[in-house]
């Protein structure tokens, strides 16, 4: 038998890796576009918490830490390179849940997500949103294969929790679910229930040490005070209560917030006459308890419509003018001279990109048939696809009820993981029109996938 050379096992190294490559070039086109990697209201925090060397009050700061030795206050081309070439591999896994197919298919999946989603928009943004969907793959490809998750899974899934809040609620809703579905075993639940307990524990460490405060999101309630204000009920609060209490929002807030946004954010708002974020969120925490103690039907019910607003708010595209404010002056701080110059060249900070209204129409539509093929799919696709498809169609609404009702709906919020069902659904198309094949006692999870 002739001996395996150097440069066979290269080859073969490479064939693997061409697929991946090239879906992960495919999804790059929108910073291509851009002439720069996207950039929203938060990225400049993102870059510069590592870098400076700070932990934000309203963001932990692992997103940060990770992109760090990707760009290395140099070139941000590397971090939206590393999440398309993740973004690529998630696919790929997916795809590979079938059986015997080749590995260009799965590019061939890609390409379509590269047109026909909001996918590439948040795999070529300096943000961690492009993460929520391969989250939800990450937690449901374990389910799916039969197979505990690995320590590399573990690993990667806890990384993927901690770089947003909102991934937090999301992972545990998902992986209760899937457990109680399924009923893995308890050795299986316990080590797919380790990463949410890691990140939570990550992001408690960080705050007791940061803002000596143990909790998970020492701020939230800031986030829930500003919805409630803006409704209505905490402002029922803040009349009847402040003769009382006297916080330091009765004295700079005179009537409801006209956008939550503008209350947390602008620099002028009642939030931060009262001495901003920190300085309030022992007193936004008692208002919020009194409100909801006062309120509980008017608060569920704000809490309910949000969410299904925000349900069926993903228009692709949110987000993408110019930052001058909270991403320039960061740019500016950090990057290199010719870094800047070629940030400050970008059609984005130019004010000229749009996303086409036929382009968002498509990603709609696409997201509408992505959801009826995951209904397919669940019904009739052999079992590993289905447990994917259902866990891609329930992180809809739990990822509505996190980010909307909590907190307050936006498109770049539900955008960031509707196109996942699409992909579940080319996936699964070669075999959601075959029987379900049952698996033998003693065959391995694969069996369920053959033809």
């Amino acid at each position: 038998m002739p001996a395996i050379t150097a440069t066979d096992r290269a080859g073969v190294a490479w064939r693997d890796a061409a697929p991946v490559v090239a879906s992960a070039s495919l999804l790059l086109w929108p910073a291509i576009w851009n002439f720069y990697p996207l950039v929203f209201a938060d990225t400049g925090t993102y870059l510069s918490q590592a870098a400076v060397g700070y932990v934000g009050w309203d963001r932990p700061p692992f997103y940060s830490l990770a992109i760090l030795p990707l760009h290395l206050t140099l070139t941000t081309w590397p971090v939206a390179v590393a999440q398309a070439l993740t973004a690529a591999v998630a696919v790929h896994l997916l795809c590979g849940l079938v059986p015997s197919v080749s590995r260009w298919r799965a590019t061939c999946v890609v390409a379509v997500l590269a047109v026909c989603t909001s996918l590439p928009f948040y795999v070529s943004q300096l943000m961690p949103d492009v993460f929520t969907g391969l989250l939800v793959l990450a937690i449901a490809l374990p389910f799916a294969s039969g197979h505990a998750p690995s320590f590399v899974a573990v690993v990667v899934t806890t990384a993927l929790i901690a770089f947003h809040l909102s991934h937090l609620p999301l992972a545990a809703a998902l992986i209760a679910a899937l457990s109680l579905a399924l009923r893995p075993g308890w050795r299986f639940v316990a080590r797919a229930t380790v990463p949410v307990a890691l990140a939570a524990l990550a992001c408690m460490t960080v705050n007791v040490a940061a803002h000596g405060r143990a909790s998970i999101a020492p701020y939230s309630d800031v986030f829930l005070l500003a919805r409630l204000l803006t409704e209505g009920p905490a402002m029922r609060t803040l009349a009847r209560d402040c003769p009382q209490m006297h916080w330091r929002l009765c004295a700079t807030l005179a009537a409801p917030p006209a956008d939550s946004d503008d209350f947390l954010w602008r620099s002028d708002s009642p939030l931060a006459q009262a001495g901003g974020a920190k300085a309030v969120a022992t007193e936004a925490t008692a208002i919020v308890r009194r409100t909801l103690s006062a309120e509980p039907t008017a608060t569920a019910s704000a809490a309910f419509r949000n969410a299904l607003s925000q349900l069926r708010t993903f228009d692709t595209g949110d987000g993408l003018q110019p930052w001058p404010r909270t991403v320039t002056p960061w740019i500016d701080r950090i990057f290199p001279r010719a870094e800047v110059a070629r940030y400050e060249q970008a059609r984005q900070q130019q004010g000229t990109l749009v996303v086409p209204a036929w382009l968002r129409g498509l990603h709609a539509v696409a997201a509408l048939v992505g959801i009826a093929g995951c209904l397919v799919a669940v019904v009739r696709a052999p079992r590993p696809l289905a447990i994917v498809a259902a866990a891609a169609l329930l992180a809809l609404p739990v990822n509505a009820t996190v980010t909307g009702a909590l907190s307050h709906p936006h498109d770049r919020y539900q955008a960031r993981i509707v196109w996942l069902p699409l992909a579940v659904s080319l996936a699964a198309a070669p075999l959601a029109v075959r029987r379900r094949t049952v698996v033998p006692p003693g065959a391995t999870p694969a069996a369920a996938l053959a033809p």
